[in-house]
């Protein structure tokens, strides 16, 4: 079998390539996957592919094995120095440090930390859906999706809301790289000056000024004694912003595609509104926001048979986890019914995602108010996707809402 290329972000042009991966599954669950030289990348040393979920689960739960800082998350190898700075940021690391960074932070994201942030979340919900008047042809992307998760962001942050555009835009050219039509290297390399420099600003501010948003909760908390550095803080204002935007954009785009292409779940749907929390969870496992993350195997070990080197690269699959038939029943079918769902979307183990109940909680007080306002909405033309290997991303989504 002809292994496709998978770290080749012209491999998602047209979106996550399921039937490739569902061969690859059934035939080659743990494949070698080779990385050819293309116009832009020189090549690499290849990586193992997991496809199953159980085996996503198992290389989720030892980081002592497969490790996030031997390599870094990128599927495609970065230079030493880079991966250097990329290790500040939580999402590179592995325990026990990682576990001390992650109980600083993770004050800021409690059940009831999230359940506070109810009342903001849906005044926002509800004033972007009244600046869509009487609704009529426009971009998805541009005037819902990328809106609400600014908004959320820039109260989680303590970002004044007139400036919450620098977050979309500083998001968009950190996560673009590797399409040429959305971000260039220039603007890429920009993106991180400009977005520290900011974060220092605010850390200052907050620990001058403590106030009630995430972003006083984390510069000012202490675990042991210890606070996390500036540069921890960089990255971490970075994750902030690239999670809570990509994450929550994206979802509430991929409910867009998957409703509009299976009418009967969306009638289901508008019959009954409280379905709603199953939806969003069938919307995260049909298509997760992000694709896969990369690791390094850290010592000789056998996985399904395969005997994987220390020192390779291993790429855990959520998209392609999140489809295995051996977990869910009739996995290519969109069932908003759905009861049992141990998706993988946002992640599993140590490196689980901390924002996913803000994120859960945007998708379904956006969709509640937006499907209530609009009684039919359509696509009205053919999605765009973000050229990378990691966000399933769609840059542009044309639709038709009418009251």
């Amino acid at each position: 079998m002809t292994m496709p290329d998978l770290g080749n972000p012209d491999t998602y042009a047209a979106g996550f390539p399921y039937d490739e991966v569902a061969r690859l599954r059934r035939d080659h669950p743990v494949a070698w996957i080779p990385e050819p030289a293309t116009d832009d990348f020189p090549g690499g040393p290849g990586f193992w592919y997991l496809t199953r979920h159980a085996h996503v689960m198992e290389a989720s739960k030892q980081p002592e094995i497969f490790s996030s800082a031997a390599g870094g998350t990128w599927i495609r190898d970065v230079p030493p120095a880079e991966l250097a700075i990329q290790r500040q940021a939580m999402l590179n690391i592995d325990p026990p440090e990682h576990g001390s960074m992650r109980k600083i932070v993770s004050k800021a994201f409690t059940p009831r930390s999230v359940g506070q942030m109810a009342d903001s979340i849906t005044a926002h919900a509800e004033q972007l859906v009244d600046s869509l008047g009487d609704g009529g042809t426009m971009d998805w992307v541009d005037r819902v999706s990328s809106e609400l998760p600014v908004l959320v962001l820039a109260d989680i942050l303590g970002v004044p809301t007139e400036e919450r555009h620098k977050l979309f835009d500083w998001t968009n050219r950190m996560v673009g790289f590797d399409d040429p039509e959305a971000v260039d290297k220039k603007s890429y390399v920009s993106a991180f000056l400009e977005l520290f420099a900011y974060a220092r600003e605010k850390t200052a501010e907050k620990r001058a000024n403590p106030t009630n948003d995430v972003w006083s909760t984390v510069v000012n908390a202490e675990v042991d004694g210890e606070r996390l550095t500036d540069e921890q803080l960089d990255r971490f204002f970075q994750l902030l912003v690239i999670a809570g935007n990509e994450t929550t954009r994206n979802l509430l785009n991929g409910a867009l595609v998957l409703l509009d292409k299976h009418p009967d779940q969306w009638a289901a749907l508008r019959a009954d509104p409280d379905l709603m929390p199953q939806a969003v969870e069938e919307i995260l496992r049909m298509f997760p926001p992000i694709m896969a993350f990369r690791r390094t195997c850290v010592q000789d070990i056998e996985l399904h048979g395969q005997k994987i080197s220390a020192g390779d690269k291993v790429v855990l699959s959520y998209a392609a986890a999140n489809r295995d038939e051996a977990v869910f029943e009739n996995p290519d079918t969109f069932d908003i019914t759905r009861t049992e769902n141990p998706h993988l979307s946002f992640g599993f183990g140590t490196h689980f995602c901390l924002g996913n109940g803000v994120a859960r909680l945007e998708a379904r007080t956006l969709l509640n108010a937006i499907f209530a306002r609009f009684p039919t909405i359509e696509l009205a033309g053919e999605p765009e996707y973000l050229r990378s290997n990691f966000v399933n991303g769609i840059t542009s989504l044309p639709v038709r809402l009418t009251r």
